[in-house]
This record gives C-alpha cells, structure tokens and sequence, in this order.
C-alpha cells in the first residue's frame, strides 16, 4: 500500500485559505464603510464578489495552462497583501482588490487540484487561520504593526508563491463544480473556523474553543480524503444525510450554550468535509469562471445579510441553511470516483500540518495572565463606554485599550462588544481581557451571541450575574464590590436596543436596596422610564445629556468629577468617566473631582 507523495496541490490551497479567510474578514468593515450609503455598500459589494468571475479570461491569457494562471493570479495576491501590510493607511480600494484576487486565486487552485486535494487543502486552511489567530486573540494581522505581524505576513506570502510553484500542473479538473469553496467559506467564518463565536457560545476559554476547532478540522481533512475516493460516500441517501446532519448541526451550535455547541461544530466540519470532497469529485468541463462567481457570490449571500448583529433563533439560521442546501445539491452531482489500485489517496501531510496548528492554542492558554486584584477603596472610579463592536473601518482593539489605560478606572462598563462578528472576526472581549488583565471579567451575551456587554475590573467582584435573552432587545451583565468599610455596591452594564424591554425593571431585579450603578447605552429612555428609575431610588450623573449613554445610580452615592470624553476612535460613542462614593454628600449630586 503506498501513501500519495505530499507533491500535491493541498498545501498551497491550504496556505491561499488562510489568506482569503483573513481578506475576506478585511473586506467586511471596509464594505460597510463604503461612501454613498446603502447603495454605494451594494455597489462594492458586488464588484468584489463578481470580480473572481476574471478567473476565466486569466486562465484564457495563460493559454489556458492553469499552472501558469495560478502563479499570476498568487504573485498577484501577495503583492497586495504586502500593500496592506507596508500601509498604515492603504487607499481604500487595495483592500476589496485583495480580496477579490484571494478569491480568483483560490478558486483557480481548487480547480486544478485533484477532488481529493482540495478538499483536504480547505479544512486545513481552517486550522492554520485559527492558529494564527489564537496567537493574536484573533486580532488579524492585516490590521497590526510590528514586526510580529510582518514575520506571518512574510511567511504566508512566501510559502503561498512556494508551494503553488511546487504544485502540480494540469488541467482545470474541478472545472465549475469550484464554486462550492464560497460557501464552505461562508460556513467557516460564521461558525466552522470561527473561534471566537465558540468561545462566545460554549462558554469556555478562547484557546480551549480554538484547539477544538482545529482538531475538527484534523478530523474532517482525514474524513475528505476517505469521502473523496470511497464510492458508498456517493450514494444519495449518506449525502442527503450528510447535508440533514451539516444543517442539524449548525442549528445546535446556534441555538445553544455550552460545551455541547464544541461538539455540534465538529460535527459540522466533519459533515461538510463528506459533502466537499464529493462535490469535488469526477470530471467535467472547464468552466472557471463559472465557478468564480459562483464562489464569490456564494461567500456573500452567507455572511453579508449576517455581517451585523442577527436576530436570534431561526431566522439567524436561514443563510448558513442556504448555503448548506447548495453544498448538498453540490455533492450529488459529483460522481464516484476510485483511488488507483494499491494507493490510498489521503493527505496525511495535512493531517499531519492540523496537528502541528495545536500548538498555538496551547501556547495562548499557556500564557493568559492571572492578575491579583487590587482591594477596593472608599470610592470607585468607572469608566462606561459602548464601543459599537470596536472602532470601523479599521479593526483596532488597541485604541480602545489606550482609552481604558489613560483613564485608569477601576472598573470598566462596556457594550456591544463583539465576538467574532463575520465583518472584523476580532474577539474583543477575549482580546482586551488579555490586553488589559483585569482581576475580574463578567461577560453577558447580546440575543445573537456575537455581541454583549462586558465587565473588567481591577478589584474583586461577587455575586455574578447576566442576562439577556429571552429578552432579545435588552442584554446586561452585574457584580457586587465591597468598598472599604464593608459596604456593597452592585455594578450593571446595560444595552438596550430599539423597542426593548423597559430598563426600569433592572433596578427591581438587581438593586435590592442596595448602593447601585447602572451605566450604559440604555436607548432613548421616555418620561415613563425615567420616572420608573427615580421612583426606584435612582439618579443620572448627567441630567440633561441628549446622548442615549446615561450613568444611574442611588441617591445614597455621590458622583464626583462626571466626564463625557472626547472620542478616540471612529466607534461613534463617547466614553462616559465618573467617580462614585457611599455618602458624604447629599444623595446623587454631581461633584467636582
């Protein structure tokens, strides 16, 4: 028995995955940002998702020899992403451009590699873009300075032209059927290769979920290669099983919390991984083109309707259930398709690659901080920001991690914090929490799980608690501190979006008679909420801020030195600084510092 020789064109598919995943993450804000409104969004986004549709006059150029085709369209990608890199500002159309040849690149690439290698190379490509981005809290390279960003660049950009070299020449094999890597993409930035929506989600560290994800990913290039070149993986009935399993799958890890959502993900990667490598599988025309386009507007009927917060339930589901269906359809109409006698057609070498991924999330969980907390004075300074899911068009944590800085409070109020948003990807919670190595994190999930509000705080805080759905409009996360003297202070960062729930009733859940602060963007409250929270006992630091952000508490504290600070970044919000105290004062005045 003899093992394919690792001459193949999975590794190169493998790195150009990890290259398109993290422009296609690029490309998100950028589209969102686009001048003209809405139709200008729509314009950009449908010139970056038609354009691998000039996969076919490339290869046409190259006289129809893919080899050469794939080297063009690669050398091409990789002077653009070392544009975006030398940048600190690139001009605005370099990053859809990048994005658009990551997409033709990989599209020709899958099309000239055999079934089996492509469909290794993909989920291979998921390990080695969540290893990269475990070693940064998933903060993508193309955004960062230094040198440790331009040494991964570097890296991916020089063995992306090396192994495409190296790669096998041919013809254009997959043909049309290509189309399908848009959008198994699609499916990994929203869930499969998505570690901070599985962190988010099951509850469990960054680097737990990450390492997870990569050993489903070990399992699913093993599953492809076994899927590829068995005929009872073509039989219609264990593909429309497959797809039934792929959907059910998606539908568990969305709708439920947990360790259980882990186990629904790698479920997934293995169901798609079957319906990959059939898809991929047989012979046909060549049709490049085709299947450029179809790839790239495959990735975008995906994600896009899902880039910004989504409702919860099922209608979260209907785009990923889409794109589950045109895999399905997909894979039975490839056909069987034998190894050669004596030959087991498996990359074993990319197994092999997923293995070695392992270590980056153990090296991040290796090195999370552990911070002693601090004990609590007689007063607390806080800091309440909503940070609109991070600043936009550029993804930028450490501007918001400057602000918290300069400031120095002792806790931090914050809302709609995203985690593994589809335009960015950045955990910002995850990341700031490694950044900043607060004592203590409290994190309260939004209704769509990607977003929330979240807690840090330099002193110790008890009595935990946070909520949300069912109340799909309203998210909020609480601890108590004990100041100096024995005297408890309950904290609640809130959000309260649209026709949500009245905020007057999270003085009745959670203040209890006790001293306590609600902060947050809390909507614009009416007449009848306001008079709610005052009969409660409660009182703004700021009166007459026309700014839906307010900072509530009860007259039995003091605020001193209340701060609207000028904005640091493009997030839009303020952040809101004030200073509280127990007594000493008459109940809910203003202070000076």
């Amino acid at each position: 028995m003899r093992i394919r020789p690792p001459g193949s064109s999975g590794p190169a598919i493998a790195v150009l995955t990890v290259l398109t995943l993290e422009l296609l993450r690029l490309s998100g804000p950028l589209i969102a940002s686009a001048p003209g409104g809405t139709p200008g969004v729509v314009a950009v986004a449908l010139l970056v998702f038609t354009a691998p549709a000039l996969a076919w006059p490339l290869v046409r150029a190259a006289g129809d020899r893919a080899a050469r085709a794939s080297i063009v369209s690669v050398a091409a990608l990789v002077a653009a992403r070392l544009a975006l890199q030398a940048f600190p500002g690139p001009p605005y159309a370099l990053g859809p451009a990048a994005t658009a040849l990551a997409l033709i690149a990989l599209v020709i690439a899958v099309a000239r590699a055999d079934g089996g290698a492509g469909a290794a190379g993909l989920p291979t490509g998921i390990a080695l873009d969540v290893a990269v981005r475990s070693l940064f809290s998933t903060w993508d390279v193309v955004w960062q300075p230094g040198w440790p960003a331009w040494l991964v660049t570097g890296l991916l950009c020089a063995a992306a032209l090396a192994l495409t070299w190296r790669a096998p020449g041919g013809t254009l094999q997959a043909g049309p059927r290509a189309w399908v890597a848009g959008p198994f993409l699609g499916l990994t930035a929203l869930a499969l290769g998505d570690p901070a929506f599985a962190a988010a989600r099951s509850g469990l560290p960054l680097p737990v979920a990450a390492g997870t994800l990569i050993v489903g990913a070990l399992f699913a290039v093993v599953v492809a290669g076994e899927a590829g070149h068995t005929a009872a993986f073509g039989r219609r009935g264990v593909l429309w099983g497959a797809g039934a399993a792929l959907g059910v799958s998606l539908a568990a890890a969305s709708l439920l919390d947990g360790p259980a959502v882990l186990v629904a993900l790698g479920a997934a990667q293995l169901c798609a991984a079957v319906l990959l490598a059939r898809a991929l599988t047989g012979t046909g025309r060549e049709g490049v083109g085709a299947a450029g386009l179809g790839a790239g507007l495959g990735y975008a009927l995906t994600v896009l309707p899902c880039q910004h917060e989504t409702p919860d339930g099922l209608p979260a589901l209907l785009w990923p259930l889409a794109a589950t269906a045109a895999l399905t359809l997909a894979a039975g109409a490839g056909r069987a398709r034998r190894a050669p006698r004596g030959m087991v057609a498996h990359e074993f070498h990319l197994a092999g690659g997923c293995a070695l991924a392992l270590l980056a999330p153990v090296i991040a969980l290796v090195t999370t901080p552990s911070p002693a907390a601090k004990p609590p004075r007689g007063q607390l300074k806080l800091l309440s920001w909503n940070v609109h899911h991070g600043p936009a068009p550029a993804v930028d944590p450490e501007a918001i991690a400057r602000v918290i800085e300069e400031r120095d409070p002792d806790v931090v109020l914050l809302q709609a914090v995203a985690r593994g948003l589809p335009g960015g990807g950045v955990d910002l919670a995850e990341w700031l929490t490694r950044r900043l190595g607060p004592a203590t994190r409290i994190w309260a999930p939004a209704a769509d799980r990607r977003t929330g509000d979240l807690i840090l705080a330099r002193v110790p805080l008890t009595e935990r608690r946070a909520g949300g759905p069912p109340y799909a409009a309203l998210s909020y996360a609480t601890g108590t501190v004990t100041l100096d003297g024995g005297r408890p202070l309950r904290l609640t960062t809130a959000h309260r979006e649209g026709n949500g729930p009245p905020i007057g009733a999270l003085p009745t859940a959670w203040h209890g008679g006790r001293p306590a602060v609600i902060a947050g963007d809390l909507g614009s409250t009416a007449p009848a909420e306001r008079l709610a929270l005052t009969r409660a006992g409660f009182t703004r630091a700021a009166p007459r801020t026309p700014s839906p952000d307010h900072v509530w508490a009860t007259r039995d504290l003091v605020f001193r030195g209340f701060a609207v600070l000028a904005p640091a970044t493009a997030s839009g919000r303020r952040p809101m600084e004030t200073t509280v105290t127990i007594g000493g004062s008459r109940p809910g005045r203003v202070s000076g510092p």
